[in-house]
């Protein structure tokens, strides 16, 4: 079975004013949306990341406070809640490190539910998308990373992580 994974598509990183935005994060959601509708209409599951930091995370001393806990930053954006509303195959992630499989019941869950290809999208690529993506193809998961789906703050660390994901972790880059 395939699921689509959504990493970190939340207000703190995606939104202006968003306490690690950056400019052109926003590019990232409709694209997101649209696979949204694809799945849905499939059928298939749908997995979105929350990154999710309590009080004085270790995180915060490299990136400052973001997605703290129980805030409107750390909430997916509105036009990915909408577009999730209402559908029985989703599952949330929260987790406080940039591999989404740190300390949470991802793993579990993709067994769970016999998924063995995984189709990526989401913030920031160099970061969380990339350390998820390792983590899926370490445990021999097909991937798949849509370019138009993921961004970065750092347009040489973006590119360097696509090719990265396609050139040593093997997985397809689209």
């Amino acid at each position: 079975m395939e699921a689509l994974l959504i990493v970190d598509v939340q207000n703190d990183f995606a939104k202006p004013g968003g306490a690690l935005y950056f400019p052109g994060a926003e590019n990232v959601i409709l694209p997101i949306v649209e696979l949204v509708k694809e799945f849905k209409q499939k059928g298939l599951p749908i997995i979105y990341t929350r990154d999710w930091h309590e009080d004085n995370d270790y995180e915060f001393s490299i990136w400052g406070v973001h997605c703290l806990h129980d805030t409107k930053g750390s909430e997916i954006v509105d036009e990915l809640k909408e577009a999730l509303e209402g559908y029985d195959k989703v599952y949330e992630i929260k987790k406080s490190r940039y591999s989404a499989f740190y300390g949470t019941n991802l793993e579990n869950l993709l067994k769970d539910l016999s998924i063995k290809k995984v189709h990526v999208g989401g913030l920031v690529t160099h970061i969380c998308v990339l350390f998820t993506v390792e983590e899926l193809r370490n445990r021999g998961i097909e991937t798949m990373v849509y370019s138009n789906c993921v961004n970065s703050f750092d347009k040489d660390m973006h590119n360097f992580a696509l090719r990265e994901m396609k050139e040593v972790l093997l997985a397809q880059v689209v």
